[in-house]
């Protein structure tokens, strides 16, 4: 399963944190402050995707309101699957030292 940088930010940073929920204003760290009041909307909007495609694939479970439209995501919570994707990302990070 190919995820982006961003959404494998999203995903270790419930697991290293241990929290349960968090709303979508915090992963805007992701992106620099100077870059962030540059495009807020369209980084608002990425996030937002970003948060959309893990919930399609089953990795967090999101919670806010529906409209005829679409879903209005305000916080996320990480699922058994994604708890072991964040594991398996947080581990392939990891590297291996040279045996001589």
């Amino acid at each position: 399963m190919r995820l982006s940088k961003l959404q494998k930010y999203i995903l270790t940073s419930f697991y290293l944190n241990k929290q349960n929920v968090k709303f979508k204003k915090d992963f805007y760290s992701f992106y620099s402050t100077e870059k962030f009041k540059k495009d807020k909307k369209s980084i608002q909007d990425i996030i937002h995707k970003s948060l959309e495609n893990l919930t399609a694939k089953d990795l967090l479970a999101s919670y806010g309101r529906k409209t005829a439209e679409k879903w209005f995501v305000d916080k996320v919570r990480l699922t058994g699957q994604g708890r072991h994707l964040a594991l398996k990302i947080i581990k392939n990070r990891q590297r291996k030292l040279p045996i001589k």
